[in-house]
């Protein structure tokens, strides 16, 4: 069975850490396919598309997650999103007027904001921390979030090529013991450092060529894991019309009718997937008069 599209998570069943693994193929195609991006910000695109489907899985919420960057640089905006249904959009905005290799990428964290967003369907379910760029590197920023904010020993793998992103990660579990105590110390820490250096061995070659059962057999050969059933990723845009309406009606009655002046309708496309919405004279008139009505009055006379 293909371990493609898939999110894998397993438990050492004698240490108190856990793991995932997600292979992007095709969702990760459909998304860099949709807009003419440079190498350096395909591989940039699938580090964040596999972060976020790592970070879906350890963390509960019902709803969407987000990672997001927003900089003053080169690179303007990178957004990967995975909701708690698995699935999965992402772009990135960046000035495309200038030659950028992957090294500038990583240059432009300094100057703007990472951040990781719940927006989940409770009202009280709304969360954003921001994550300090650390060594120049977008694993280690997300591995120095846990431990900082979260006190959880974490480390992440990522790997990207033309056709595939992947990622691994590790974690001890929480509440294995309190943050900071001396049992963690004496218990839990030993066990981390057992597991992450049998993992050293993990080098990027092994992440895209590997597949999943036959990569935790090398890593780990004398440890008891048990494995979990996989979920399925997928592109998934939650774009439509409606929310297309809704941008319009942001714009106001006066500016979208200034846009009709030399043009027969007024088209809004989805940055995540490319779909055109196409709204009308007709449309706009009815759009801007149901705002304005009244609401109907349901009462029997």
């Amino acid at each position: 069975m293909s371990n493609y599209d898939k999110l894998e998570r397993f438990i050492f069943e004698n240490s108190p850490v856990r793991g995932e693994y997600v292979h992007l193929v095709e969702s990760f195609q459909t998304i860099v396919n949709q807009h003419a991006y440079p190498a350096p910000l395909k591989q940039l695109l699938g580090e964040a598309l596999c972060v976020a489907s790592l970070l879906s899985a350890i963390i509960k919420f019902n709803g969407r997650l987000t990672v997001q960057f927003r900089g003053n640089g080169k690179l303007k905006l990178l957004l990967a999103q995975c909701d708690n249904h698995s699935n999965l959009r992402g772009l990135v905005k960046w000035d495309s007027d200038s030659e950028m290799t992957y090294a500038d990428l990583m240059a432009s964290f300094n100057d703007g904001i990472l951040a990781i967003m719940l927006d989940g369907t409770e009202r009280k379910s709304h969360y954003q921390g921001v994550v300090s760029w650390q060594g120049n590197s977008f694993a280690e920023s997300i591995e120095g979030y846990f431990k900082n904010s979260e006190q959880l020993a974490t480390k992440i793998w990522l790997a990207v090529n033309e056709t595939s992103a992947v990622g691994f990660l590790l974690q001890v579990i929480p509440g294995s013991t309190a943050a900071g105590s001396s049992a963690e110390k004496e218990i839990v820490y030993p066990h981390w450092d057992r597991i992450n250096q049998l993992t050293t061995k993990l080098y990027p070659i092994d992440l895209l060529s590997m597949d999943y059962t036959a990569l935790l057999r090398m890593l780990y050969p004398d440890e008891v894991i048990r494995v979990f059933p996989p979920v399925d990723m997928q592109f998934g845009c939650t774009c439509s019309r409606k929310r297309s309406a809704d941008a319009i009606l942001l714009l106001g009655r006066e500016e979208a009718e200034a846009e009709l002046q030399d043009k027969q309708s007024i088209v809004v496309t989805c940055d995540f997937c490319n779909r055109e919405y196409i709204f009308d004279r007709v449309d706009i008139t009815k759009l801007f008069e149901d705002k304005n009505s009244p609401p109907k009055d349901s009462s029997i006379h």
